[in-house]
């Protein structure tokens, strides 16, 4: 707990004062006063008196906004989104860390570092939350000033959203080989927390190994029906006791999934692995969204927000920010003095690709059957010819583009293989391979293809810089329709 005389003895330093003012400009400022809760929102410091003369007042705690404001006091609950957007002048990434275990709280808060100047960013900072956590931050003016066309400034909160997410995954994924649930599952702690836990999916999840699709209860005791005929697969998660096969009307045979085996319903696959809920919660972020300021002291631990060297985190102890024998650091959280304007693009722009295309599965592809020719290149639309020439943004759509494309077009596997590793090596910052293949390889395991995209969805083509339409482009809805109509294929199309 904080007593007053605790907090006017910490808030009446000096450097404390002037370290808490750096952040505070052009931000909304909440002093939040004990079990009372917050005071007068919005709020701002202009002034290091301005901080003790609130404590006096009765504040424990000083919150500050991730996002910049061109002036502060006009932001209102009333206000419209339109309204802040066109009062943000900008947001700083910040990245909550706050797992249960002190120990495997440092472990994730290190790797997401290392994660972070991986993409070439080299102004990341940290800082100590107070009680259990770290935050991490990269000032804005690390970010581009446009991204696919849109002021940077009005990406909060999607931009963080996405940030948080795809770094999840890239510390944690089959290409690591899931090294960091490994380590967390084999915790002794951990499993001790997992035993007391009454909801232990808030800890852990099962995922498919190959797809990393999520595994739900249901889907594990699911049942496949096999068509003798025609070897039509579906994996049913009801009763049935049998079910006749929609293609030819044959009775289909049950084949249930042996012993504790489990088969992804996604690519059928038996490989499953449990995957850690690292905590990085990106759902909660929304506007004017706060978290505690540096050297602000916390109510419950006592403790103070001190900054925190990147490279020190794994051997950071709290004694350390005990505000009684508290050494204010060289460091400076969000210290943009050294931020070169766009480090962070690579980060940002990998970002906002990360799970397209699952999102544009579940969202509005329809299952297609493929022609029953391969179409030829000079019949691609303008889209996919300016794509294949090598892109810097969007690879990752545009690799899903490309994959659907082809296959709905008639190419073979191999063929789409060829094309794919051609086009790589033509991008300026090829992908992995093996992210590629793997994408192909769940791609060809649908006994139907997915059409690629519609043209008007600006996600893709325009926003990756490849819609130059010609005249044909208005009169078509699909990239894949161009092609049919180009090479006078309409009547030899195969319909489904």
């Amino acid at each position: 707990m904080i007593t007053l005389s605790k907090a006017i003895k910490h808030y009446k330093k000096k450097e404390i004062q002037e370290e808490m003012l750096l952040s505070a400009k052009k931000r909304e400022i909440a002093a939040k006063f004990s079990e009372k809760g917050f005071g007068k929102r919005p709020d701002t410091i202009n002034y290091p008196g301005d901080i003790f003369e609130l404590v006096k007042q009765g504040a424990t705690s000083f919150h500050v906004s991730e996002e910049i404001w061109k002036s502060p006091l006009q932001l209102s609950t009333e206000l419209k989104k339109s309204d802040l957007d066109s009062l943000r002048s900008g947001w700083d990434l910040i990245i909550d860390i706050d797992f249960e275990i002190w120990e495997i709280t440092k472990l994730i808060c290190s790797e997401i570092i290392k994660a972070i100047k991986a993409h070439g960013i080299n102004s990341v900072t940290c800082k100590f939350s107070g009680n259990k956590g770290f935050h991490i931050g990269v000032p804005f003016d690390a970010f581009p000033e446009k991204l696919h066309n849109t002021d940077t400034r009005l990406l909060f909160p999607e931009a963080t959203r996405r940030v948080l997410a795809y770094l999840a995954d890239y510390i944690d994924n089959k290409e690591n080989n899931f090294r960091i649930s490994k380590i967390i599952t084999k915790d002794k702690e951990f499993n001790n927390l997992l035993k007391n836990a009454k909801d232990k999916k808030a800890f852990l999840k099962e995922i498919c190994e190959e797809c990393s699709n999520e595994i739900k209860p249901a889907e594990s005791h699911a049942t496949e029906f096999v068509c003798p005929s025609c070897s039509r697969n579906i994996i049913s998660q009801n009763s049935e006791k049998y079910m006749v096969c929609q293609g030819c009307g044959k009775y289909m045979e049950k084949i249930s999934s042996p012993g504790n085996e489990k088969k992804c319903p996604r690519c059928s696959s038996r490989k499953t692995i449990k995957k850690a809920n690292l905590f990085i919660d990106a759902m909660l972020i929304s506007s004017r969204h706060l978290y505690r300021m540096p050297y602000s002291l916390h109510e419950k631990s006592g403790l103070a927000s001190i900054p925190v060297g990147v490279s020190s985190v794994l051997s950071f102890e709290k004694k350390s920010a005990d505000p009684e024998n508290l050494e204010i650091p060289k460091i400076r959280f969000l210290d943009s003095r050294k931020t070169i304007r766009g480090e962070a693009s690579k980060l940002i722009i990998q970002a906002f690709d990360y799970k397209i295309p699952d999102q544009e599965e579940q969202q509005e592809q329809r299952e297609y059957e493929p022609l029953d020719f391969a179409l030829q290149e000079q019949h691609f639309p303008p889209c996919i010819k300016k794509g294949l020439n090598g892109l810097s943004d969007g690879r990752k759509r545009f690799s899903f583009i490309l994959i659907n494309f082809l296959r709905s077009a008639g190419w073979e596997k191999d063929k789409i293989k060829e094309a794919l590793i051609a086009w790589n090596k033509k991008n300026n910052e090829p992908l992995r391979e093996s992210s590629l293949l793997s994408q192909l390889s769940y791609s060809q395991k649908r006994r139907k293809s997915i059409l690629p995209p519609n043209c008007s969805n600006s996600a893709y083509y325009k926003d990756i810089g490849i819609c130059g339409p010609d005249g044909l482009c208005s009169r078509i809805k699909n990239p894949l329709n161009y092609s049919i109509r180009k090479s006078g294929a309409s009547n030899r199309k195969k319909h489904p």
